[in-house]
């Protein structure tokens, strides 16, 4: 495949900050290449520049169908030094970690300006979910706007498509489906996320900025773990080197001899170059380790939840739910956007009042919670004044430390603790929160998605935490390598009142889910009702149970033989559009070949849907 995009040597710089100091990859036609690195690396400034390079004023926009970059925005995100070459033509375009529009656009107004046919414009406002056609952007929530954003982006159907946090605010089914959309995308894909699972399944190639400086590492998430642990070896063994170096140098000079002849004076400028390669401060490795207070002794009841029920209007969002907590759990609260997971947590808080059955918290339980909007921070504040809260001191497991060295291991230097909370980025303003989290204290953590924003450094350093910590914790997240990481049960709320509890990590939730749906799909529909310990699974009966007709029953008896057929449709067409020499000798065909895919991926939806409505029927059959 050949080279569609190069970048030598970028540099840029912000006042007195260098961001960038040299960075250099290349992408070529249809490769899927990720940049990650820690918060405030400069991964989304970046992938800004390479859009307003390639693009200009036309391209630039936050989203097809939004206000295009002013002059004054794009000259700023120009290199300070450094080339950005791309190939003649090349159509570029870009979601933004919060998309903006027009004003007075409509979801039907952006889709349109992508310039697809209708029936395409359908299939994604329906796969992702998105509000209705005639919605005011403006009225919609920044999960709402990001699916508006991602679909007209698919739906433009550029050269390259380059997406900032593409999975955040996004709930699961939709992050699997992108997943699986991209591998038929026919143009290349440039992508900022902390998301292994996203990151494994999707990237062909990883470029990490690490002090301003890029590393290339063919391969997915996986794979980069392991190159990045050998190359920090080495670097390890050269510092090891250098320091011993160092060392014997110093003994020399303290030893202060009197001939400071021509080779003494080549020593002592060998030794000051060994000094100058030493890293500053702020370029050191970053090292964040989080210890959780661990709050008050927990007692005999922790949370117990007895057949609880909630509706939000005519929707009931669970039923009969009980749930009762353990010592040491750690539950990852999963399932679509909108089927009531914050409504849960709000209610277990006894913010809401439950429509029926009952929730009661234990006399010695402490909850320290935080939600998804941050709401609890204060934009005028400065980063200590907010996690200081008037006190000088934290109170850690093992030791009282003052507030700002406290900061300090949440990776904010003394400097960055004058700013103002408002002035942070979505990663920093998570830190802080989890700073306040953190000091404040709690026997029962409750995190609504905890993940968002951060980076992987800081992510894994909050899995180590919640790992360690002797309370418990309630999880939303969408992130399933976090939640591998750190639940040990799984409560999945899937809609129309459904909830069930598994036991173990989101993998084994997943296959175990998967299990159950292929046993239902052979007939096993009987005894559906969860056995599991923690909760119960309820659904709202109909009044007048039905029969299938004889022929609903011959359709649900080969209905599995047609999943099958219609999964390996699915199949096949995405080995083709994967295959590079499709791409090479077949260009005219990828746009109906993509339609091809796209359409056999809604009849295996669709099928699906018709099993469960017709299992539904024949599990309900009256005797």
């Amino acid at each position: 495949m050949s080279t569609i995009l190069t970048v030598q040597g970028v540099t840029k710089r912000f006042g007195t900050r260098q961001l960038l100091k040299g960075v250099s990859f290349a992408i070529a036609e249809r490769e899927r290449v990720a940049l990650i690195g820690a918060n405030g690396s400069g991964k989304s400034t970046l992938l800004r520049m390479l859009v307003c390079a390639i693009g200009g004023a036309e391209q630039a926009s936050a989203l097809p169908g939004g206000a295009p970059m002013s002059t004054a925005e794009r000259e700023a995100m120009e290199p300070d030094d450094g080339v950005i070459t791309w190939r003649k033509g090349l159509v570029v375009r870009y979601v933004a970690q919060e998309p903006a529009f027009a004003s007075e656009a409509t979801v039907q107004s952006v889709l349109d300006g992508s310039g697809a046919a209708a029936h395409d414009i359908a299939s994604i406002h329906s796969r992702m979910a998105m509000p209705p056609m005639n919605t005011r952007i403006d009225s919609t929530s920044i999960g709402e706007r990001r699916r508006v954003a991602l679909g007209a982006a698919l739906l433009c159907a550029p050269d390259v498509l380059c997406l900032d946090e593409p999975t955040n605010h996004l709930d699961m089914q939709t992050i699997e489906w992108l997943e699986q959309h991209l591998t038929g995308f026919a143009g290349a894909l440039l992508l900022v996320t902390h998301d292994r699972y996203f990151l494994d399944r999707v990237a062909s190639r990883i470029v990490e900025i690490e002090h301003g400086v890029s590393y290339n590492y063919p391969g997915d998430y996986t794979e980069f773990l392991f190159k990045q642990a050998e190359r920090h070896t080495v670097a390890s063994q050269h510092e090891h080197e250098r320091s011993m170096f160092v060392r014997r140098e110093i003994e020399w000079i303290r030893r202060a001899p009197q001939a400071r002849g021509t080779k003494a004076k080549a020593r002592i400028e060998r030794f000051d170059d060994a000094l100058a390669a030493a890293p500053s401060p702020d370029e050191a490795t970053r090292k964040l380790a989080l210890r959780l207070p661990p709050g008050p002794r927990l007692g005999g009841t922790i949370i117990e939840l007895k057949g609880v029920t909630k509706s939000h209007g005519d929707k009931r969002l669970f039923s009969n739910l009980t749930l009762t907590m353990k010592p040491g759990d750690r539950i990852g609260i999963v399932g679509p956007n909108g089927v009531g997971k914050t409504t849960l947590i709000r209610t277990i808080l006894g913010e809401l009042p439950p429509d029926a059955g009952t929730v009661k918290l234990g006399q010695n339980t402490q909850i320290a919670y935080m939600d998804q909007s941050r709401s609890a921070l204060d934009d005028n504040a400065t980063v200590l004044q907010e996690v200081a809260d008037g006190s000088d001191y934290v109170e850690l497991p093992d030791e009282r430390v003052h507030v700002r060295t406290f900061l300090k291991m949440m990776l904010f230097p003394d400097p960055s603790g004058m700013t103002r909370v408002g002035q942070l980025s979505g990663g920093e303003r998570n830190r802080v929160q989890l700073a306040k989290l953190l000091r404040r204290g709690g026997n029962v953590l409750v995190l609504d998605e905890p993940t968002n924003d951060l980076d992987i450094v800081t992510l894994g350093a909050l899995e180590d935490a919640l790992i360690n910590f002797p309370g418990c914790a309630l999880i939303v997240s969408h992130d399933r390598w976090f939640l591998d990481r750190v639940v040990t049960g799984i409560l999945a709320l899937e809609g129309d009142g459904y909830a069930e509890f598994y036991e173990g990590s989101y993998t084994s939730y997943a296959e175990k889910r998967k299990g159950e749906q292929a046993a239902a799909l052979a007939g096993n529909t009987a005894g559906t009702t969860s056995t599991a310990s923690g909760a119960s699974r309820g659904r709202a009966t109909k009044d007048r149970p039905r029969k299938l007709t004889f022929k609903e029953r011959a359709e649900l008896a080969a209905m599995e033989a047609t999943i099958l057929a219609a999964e390996t449709a699915v199949t096949d067409a995405e080995a083709v559009l994967n295959d590079p020499e499709t791409h090479r000798t077949r260009r005219g065909e990828i746009a109906k070949l993509t339609t091809g895919l796209e359409a056999a991926r809604r009849e295996v939806e669709h099928l699906y849907a018709r099993w469960q409505e017709l299992a539904d029927v024949a599990a309900a059959e009256p005797m």
